[in-house]
């Protein structure tokens, strides 16, 4: 069975659907078998990197040409009239093995540098930048979709087993009314979970901070939808609340009160039609363009002439992962790939494929995704209105950053690929934020970036609570080399203390309430923050020596008994 395409993919063109013979079905090469997988689960401890490579996740290596994420000179276009081919065998499905157990160590601490600077960093000063993480199990959300009576508006009727299994009808809320809860919900639990690191340690010891939450983090889990209008219903309230939401949190913290902060809130996948297919039968069948996008807001100011800043800035994901879009309670999975796609401009250096997805296992709900997402970066001022095209990662003087989401690190990283690189404002920045679930720090992907300082991630994926982690980046002058080091969070014995160093964020009611913050109403994973306190080599900052953040103060250390928090 196959697919023919008679004109590329862009938004709005249909495709003709084929069916013959089509080619053999194809061997179960990609397909875990039992003697593999416990061979997998008896390597558990072996170092990160091979060791995820194998297990699949969002370190998969399942794109056609792993290492295709190459620049070139332009966009290639492909021609309109260029065909394609689907082929459709028949696919096992297999579960999503579980990650393997928090690693201590790295396969390699040192890697050879092959780029170097025409002016290479001197010595400098160094800042003090904090680091906060959210440590949250964002990659399997608890449901809390609601059952209600038959009739209630706007709720859908399902035949699906109940909580003993048995097979009956179910009425459940209406996914609107659900996920505005849920998203209310996360951002009570990002708000907290701010009060309560910035109690223990304040932003204000630092000359600025960073708040960092995994991907996916704002996401209800996938297996919660019914059908594909459901799905196309979340996109813009998704988006659209995210946004809403990370502004409204960083507008709880102003500078004069807790410092300089950079909020990372994770981030929320949706997806949107992107062009349409027509069966034989004369209905359409829909395939999905990825939108998982991080929604990046500060409290710096926005009005300074000589300094000027976005409010806030977008940084999508480029590529899709056989995880990212599955049932992940109930075994979901992903076809890695069924049909080569004509190459996206808006990176062509990573070769498009489609992907097959199951959302919802226990009615099927499947739908085709393109490897490759068309969402772009985009900078907005405090109205709302689009800037430019870009993410202006530049907006500490002195101290530009960079963002990967997830498999992006590996595929399309902001080290290593130019187009994603062109989408930065300052490609030599000095922090290197991964916020994933599913993706391990590797210190290759340095080997072209001796400015790059910190590598900063956080991890959704490992265990109950995911898993953060800094590494110190150093570049051996002498020796051409770029090491790595864990470093150890505050109030840490070391980098790997399981004990110490771990401030859980309290879920009750018995919290302080706070005007513009809802209450959590539903049950969530635990979540706790990690917090660390970095040196950062500063030195090219345009503003007075002392300053690290353009026309702003000093920092200044505030004893305990003034810090102001607000509840």
């Amino acid at each position: 069975m196959f697919f023919t395409v008679s004109n590329n993919f862009h938004r709005g063109i249909f495709m003709k659907i084929n069916f013959g013979t089509g080619r053999k079905p194809s061997s179960n090469t990609d397909q875990i078998s039992q003697l593999r997988r416990k061979l997998l689960m008896g390597c558990a401890w072996l170092p990160a990197a091979p060791l995820l490579a194998m297990l699949g996740g969002c370190n998969e290596g399942d794109t056609p040409d792993a290492g295709t994420s190459t620049f070139r000179s332009g966009p290639e276009v492909p021609p309109a009239n260029q065909s394609l081919n689907i082929g459709l065998p028949p696919y096992k499905t297999t579960d999503i093995l579980p990650p393997p157990p928090n690693q201590k160590t790295d396969a390699q601490t040192t890697v050879e540098v092959t780029h170097i600077p025409e002016q290479p960093p001197a010595p400098s000063k160094p800042k003090k930048v904090g680091i906060y993480s959210l440590q949250y199990n964002s990659f399997t959300q608890v449901s809390t979709r609601k059952t209600v009576k038959a009739g209630t508006h706007r709720s859908i009727s399902v035949i699906a087993p109940d909580q003993n299994g048995t097979t009956k009808l179910i009425t459940y809320e209406s996914i609107e009314d659900y996920l505005k809860r849920a998203l209310d919900n996360r951002l009570a639990l990002v708000y907290r979970a701010m009060v309560t690191a910035f109690e223990k340690h304040s932003p204000k010891e630092f000359d600025v901070s960073f708040f960092t939450v995994p991907e996916f983090f704002w996401n209800v889990p996938f297996g919660d939808f019914w059908t594909e209008a459901e799905l196309q219903a979340s996109t813009d309230l998704y988006l659209e609340t995210v946004t809403r939401n990370a502004r409204t949190l960083i507008s709880k913290f102003p500078a004069s009160q807790y410092g300089h902060i950079v909020l990372l809130p994770g981030t929320v996948a949706a997806l949107e039609p992107s062009f349409n297919v027509l069966k034989p039968d004369g209905t359409t069948g829909t395939i999905y363009n990825a939108a998982n996008h991080l929604v990046c807001t500060h409290n710096l100011p926005v009005n300074d002439k000589n300094y000027p800043r976005p409010a806030y800035m977008i940084w999508p994901k480029r590529v899709v992962s056989s995880i990212d879009y599955i049932d992940e309670a109930n075994g979901g999975s992903c076809k890695r790939s069924i049909a080569d796609l004509d190459k996206n401009p808006i990176n062509p250096g990573v070769n498009n494929v489609l992907k097959e997805c199951i959302l919802n296992t226990k009615n099927g709900l499947t739908v085709r995704i393109e490897y490759v997402s068309s969402s772009v970066a985009q900078s907005f001022d405090s109205q709302g209105k689009l800037l430019s095209n870009s993410f202006q990662n530049d907006i500490i003087d002195g101290l530009p950053f960079g963002i990967d989401i997830c498999l992006d690190y590996s595929e399309a990283s902001v080290q290593n690929d130019e187009f994603r690189i062109a989408q930065l404002d300052e490609r030599e920045f000095k922090l290197d934020f991964l916020i994933a679930a599913g993706m391990f720090l590797n210190v290759k992907n340095y080997a072209n970036t001796p400015y790059i300082q910190y590598a900063i991630r956080n991890e959704g994926y490992s265990g109950t609570t995911g898993q953060t982690e800094v590494w110190k980046l150093t570049y051996d002058e002498n020796k051409k080399t770029m090491s790595s080091k864990n470093a150890t969070p505050l109030d840490a014995k070391s980098a790997f203390d399981v004990e110490k160093g771990f401030i859980p964020v309290d879920q009750t009611d018995a919290f302080v309430e706070t005007p513009g913050i809802p209450k959590i109403l539903d049950k969530m994973n635990p979540g706790n923050v990690r917090i660390w306190s970095l040196d950062i080599d500063a030195q090219d900052a345009t503003g007075a020596a002392d300053a690290l953040v353009a026309s702003n103060p000093p920092a200044t250390m505030t004893k305990k008994s003034e810090i102001q928090i607000i509840k």
